[in-house]
């Protein structure tokens, strides 16, 4: 029987801490054409006010972006530092009683999204305005499960230009998920659909045979028996 091994390889340097989520779910990252790719440094993250309800509310920083070279699409990049060990729950190392499942957790995160934008808690999806792609469009977009897309409410407008807001997020069983919060102005949203495909392979999950290295045993006719040889007998 041969063995598994998987390769540690770190696969997204630029992305800093974000670095090794993205490779603990073996996710690759391309630069996708006509963007720039925008990085923050640590401790100059930014915000995003405007799409919350209380402002004061707010916790997270982002710290990657891409902006379009037309400059009337920008993508807020957002990797959540999950990944499972078992391929069933994430795993928490400092509350490893936790059971909290890989498959099901975007949707949690989709809402407190929608929690976030009216500024109360929800407990159900239903009612609120999202869209699945379909499983043959994820496989082909982002060798994924699940694409989800939803608008937000822009309390204010993004960088003071842009008025419009689409999150998509991107989602494989086993493996942990990436969200793309989208803001365009008027004239970016018609070519959003132009936009949304230049985002097709920007994140690609990667199969196993890429990452997964099969350690064979050796042949049998590879291997030397040495058997020592009877000593012959002296004495007549």
């Amino acid at each position: 029987m041969g063995g598994f091994s998987q390769k540690t390889e770190n696969i997204n340097q630029s992305f800093g801490l974000n670095s090794y989520t993205l490779s603990l779910n073996q996710i690759k990252y391309k630069q996708p054409a006509n963007f720039n790719y925008i990085r923050r440094e640590l401790g100059n993250e930014e915000y995003l006010k405007c799409i919350f309800a209380d402002p004061a509310a707010i916790y997270q920083g982002y710290w990657h972006k891409i902006i379009s070279k037309d400059k009337n699409f920008v993508a807020i990049i957002d990797i959540p530092p999950v990944w499972s060990k078992d391929s069933v729950h994430i795993f928490m190392e400092l509350v490893p009683e936790s059971k909290i499942k890989i498959n099901t957790y975007h949707l949690s995160h989709i809402k407190a999204d929608f929690g976030s934008n009216i500024g109360k808690g929800i407990d159900s999806l239903e009612g609120f305005p999202i869209k699945y792609k379909s499983s043959k469009y994820a496989h082909e977009a982002f060798n994924a499960d699940t694409v989800i897309t939803y608008p937000l409410k822009m309390w204010q407008k993004y960088e003071d230009q842009y008025n419009h807001c689409q999150v998509v997020v991107i989602q494989k069983n086993t493996r942990g998920l990436v969200c793309l919060y989208c803001f365009y102005n008027d004239k970016g949203k018609r070519k959003l659909n132009r936009y949304l495909k230049s985002l097709e392979g920007m994140f690609w999950y990667r199969d196993p045979k890429d990452y997964i290295e099969v350690i064979e045993p050796p042949k049998s006719d590879s291997i030397i028996h040495i058997i020592p040889r009877k000593k012959k007998n002296l004495i007549q």
